[in-house]
């Protein structure tokens, strides 16, 4: 973290500055090479209003190879921050479990952060019923693909699932979901078994029938080790998706758009 603190003084005595922290990769065990600082700092309401925009999001090039951004700065206002506890996007809570706090001298990123990076338990359980449909229809309508012979669309459809079990496998280990292109690390870091990973790898690497059934497999054991019964009622499930009010706004709020 020498580095990270090193860059970050200059904002440091900003008037206005309530706090900074780091986010990303940078942030995280799996940190690599191509890995930038994401800084973001939180400014007073009206300092960030007398901020021009070119100074609310500012980054530094890396000119390689290969060329990359090193590190960059994103301005947010506090009353945004706090808004996000009430947001349902993963990207507004997940990123909060684990971002370091550089700079917060009244500690009022130490007070917020968990309350952001809290999943609450409500939210889980509508969650675990709309991604689990998501995922065992998408693995369905994958194997109708491949028996019709429609290649590019089983890879759509697959993609899907793919993001639906990831959001899935997150929420029943009691997280917001991570962002995709860092999936199967934060997976793992949350404990999901390395088997289901690798079933899904090798399924959207080689879209197959059985291959479908595996992961399907797979996820229900996986469901039925954390003590989850949810699932048995796969009908149940469906009726309540699309003839309550109450699945029809859970997959309004969650479900894939």
């Amino acid at each position: 973290m020498d580095r990270a603190l090193e860059l970050i003084k200059p904002y440091v005595g900003w008037p206005g500055v309530i706090g900074i922290y780091l986010v990303g990769s940078a942030s995280r065990p799996f940190r690599d090479s191509l890995s930038d600082y994401d800084f973001e700092v939180v400014l007073e309401d009206a300092a960030y209003d007398e901020m021009p925009l070119e100074e609310r999001h500012v980054f530094a090039i890396d000119k390689g190879p290969p060329r990359r951004v090193d590190h960059e700065f994103y301005l947010r206002p506090w009353s945004e921050l706090v808004a996000l506890e009430s947001s349902p996007r993963d990207i507004d809570h997940y990123p909060f479990r684990h971002a370091r706090i550089l700079h917060d001298p009244q500690g009022r990123l130490k007070d917020l952060f968990p309350r952001l990076a809290r999943l609450p338990e409500e939210v889980r359980e509508e969650r675990l019923k709309v991604h689990y449909l998501e995922a065992v229809f998408g693995l369905g309508r994958a194997v109708k693909c491949l028996h019709r012979g429609n290649e590019f669309e089983t890879r759509l459809v697959l993609g899907q699932a793919g993001g639906a079990l990831v959001k899935l496998l997150s929420i029943a280990r009691g997280s917001w979901a991570p962002t995709l292109h860092w999936a199967g690390e934060e997976l793992r870091l949350l404990g999901v078994p390395e088997d289901i990973l690798r079933q899904v790898d090798e399924l959207l690497s080689n879209p197959t029938r059985e291959g479908c059934e595996a992961v399907s497999h797979a996820l229900e054991a996986f469901l039925n080790d954390l003590g989850l019964d949810f699932h048995h009622d796969r009908m149940g499930l469906v009726r309540w998706a699309f003839l309550t009010e109450e699945g029809k706004r859970a997959f309004f709020t969650w479900g894939i758009r």
